[in-house]
């Protein structure tokens, strides 16, 4: 194999040819060099310009009100990895307090904050959801959320002034429907909650989500997986680090559309050997001496998507043996040349993909991913709690990005691989990756998180996962999964 940055510089045999004008594709958006660790997006550029300031901040917690303030109010502030790994350590230990950080949200403005921002906000909530929760938290009632006032907002709000705030009664409010109304409805809720959080406290809610990700980070630290450098006061938790992850065997199974219609995609059938017939429009790659992986969802009901996932699939194992893909750059360069053939080919539909290699950085196991579309890469921990990694580039049956399609004719313009990146892989993570025919796009066919985590539990090995997946999965669609990781536990 050659390395990455040789591509485009000779052919397969040593010349100088190139490889289908592979050489000639744009690299993914806002990396400088090919092999960048990730895509600076706007989202992500806006949360790591957050982070400093929060850092810097919390930092500095005892210089006065002034300095969180003038840190505040900055563009950009610029903080030293030492500092970063200091303010980690002391979020981990504690030394940094709930109020620091409550004091530190309150520095930011609300909306309600701004000339007539409560009556605004009041206004703005327009669901019936968004009022129902307004009104279960005051005096008002769930059942009389018709009645809720631009009062009662302001009674919300000097209840509950930030997000940090609102957080543990959030939670219990969606326990309680759930409870009371099931899984469903408590995803309808979840969806509503984060539309009043943004409307209710704006920056407040980013700047709150932002130091809980450093929180989550300063808690791996803590427990095994942090950055290298360590300040001295941690050096104690080296011995407490978790074992390393362990790679385990593959399973993954594919079934299709049709099949689904007719009603033989049963755990039953499956067991006795049910596979996808020729009807099916999905792809996969599945290459377990690279640990790389990905699944390729051709767009059903359209002209040419079995072709578009096909060639997807083709490329990428061109890449794969040809070429070493060290990071989430070079996946999502991969899906870039993917995006190109298959626009260039007339009998090619269009095509979702998501793949992911394992590799090692700085002596991390990490898993490196690209994403494009609204196929989806979940890590279900020890515990079966379930992340996300990718978010969908779409929406029911809407397409916002999709390999193969025209850019005018995708519904917020497009772009190119617009997800990649790598995330550390811990002990008794397991990997999965499925199409959408597996998560569903609507009501009762949305597999939720906690569900995906209760069947990754009731799994013994990665074939058994990725059969209960397709098994369970309530979508009439072509249903594709593939599940790896450590199931050693």
């Amino acid at each position: 194999m050659r390395s990455f940055e040789r591509w485009g510089q000779q052919g397969k045999d040593g010349d100088n040819a190139n490889l289908n004008g592979w050489e000639n594709m744009n690299v993914p958006p806002n990396s400088a060099v090919v092999g960048g660790d990730s895509l600076a997006t706007a989202e992500k550029y806006n949360n790591a310009r957050q982070q400093r300031k929060i850092i810097a901040v919390l930092g500095n917690r005892y210089g006065g009100d002034d300095v969180s303030d003038a840190y505040l109010k900055m563009p950009d502030v610029a903080v030293s990895e030492e500092e970063r790994n200091r303010v980690l350590d002391e979020l981990a230990s504690g030394l940094i307090t709930d109020t620091d950080k409550r004091n530190l949200l309150e520095r930011i403005t609300r909306p309600s904050d701004l000339e007539n921002g409560l009556r605004n906000v009041y206004l703005g909530l327009d669901s019936k959801h968004e009022k129902r929760i307004l009104a279960e938290m005051t005096q008002v009632g769930f059942g009389n959320w018709q009645n809720v006032a631009e009062s009662d907002l302001s009674s919300f709000l000097r209840s509950y002034p930030t997000p940090m705030d609102f957080d543990n009664r959030a939670n219990s409010f969606l326990d309680s429907i759930e409870d009371g109304s099931g899984l469903q409805k408590r995803q309808e809720y979840e969806r509503a909650m984060r539309d009043f959080y943004q409307k209710v406290y704006g920056k407040r809610d980013e700047y709150w989500q932002n130091i809980k990700s450093l929180e989550e980070e300063a808690a791996i630290r803590r427990n095994g997986g942090g950055a290298p450098q360590r300040s001295d006061s941690y050096r104690s938790f080296e011995g407490e680090r978790s074992a390393e992850w362990q790679p385990g065997e593959v399973g993954y199974w594919q079934t299709s559309r049709k099949q689904a219609y007719e009603g033989q995609v049963t755990k039953e059938n499956i067991s006795k050997g049910l596979w996808a017939d020729e009807r099916c429009e999905d792809s996969y790659f599945v290459r377990p001496d690279q640990q790389m992986y990905g699944v390729f969802d051709g767009a059903g009901g359209m002209r040419g998507g079995r072709a578009a996932s096909r060639l997807v699939e083709n490329v990428v194992r061109e890449f794969s043996d040809n070429y070493i893909l060290e990071s989430g750059a070079n996946l999502a360069y991969v899906l870039n040349v993917a995006d190109e053939r298959v626009l260039n080919d007339e009998n090619a539909g269009v095509s979702t993909a998501v793949l992911v290699k394992v590799v090692q950085h700085e002596g991390r196991t990490k898993l490196a991913y690209a994403s494009v579309g609204d196929s989806r890469i979940y890590i279900v921990d020890k515990n079966n709690n379930v992340r996300q990694i990718t978010h969908d580039e779409g929406e029911g049956s809407v397409i916002w990005n999709a390999i193969g399609a025209r850019r005018e004719d995708l519904a917020q313009g497009g772009s190119r691989t617009g997800q990649y990146g790598e995330v550390e892989l811990h002990q008794g993570d397991r990997v999965v990756l499925c199409s959408d025919g597996i998560t569903g796009d609507y009501g009762s066919d949305i597999m939720s998180d906690r569900e995906l985590g209760f069947i990754m539990s009731r799994s013994t090995d990665a074939l058994e996962a990725s059969k209960n997946l397709i098994a369970s999965a309530r979508k009439n669609d072509d249903r594709t999964a593939i599940v790896f990781g450590d199931f050693s536990r």
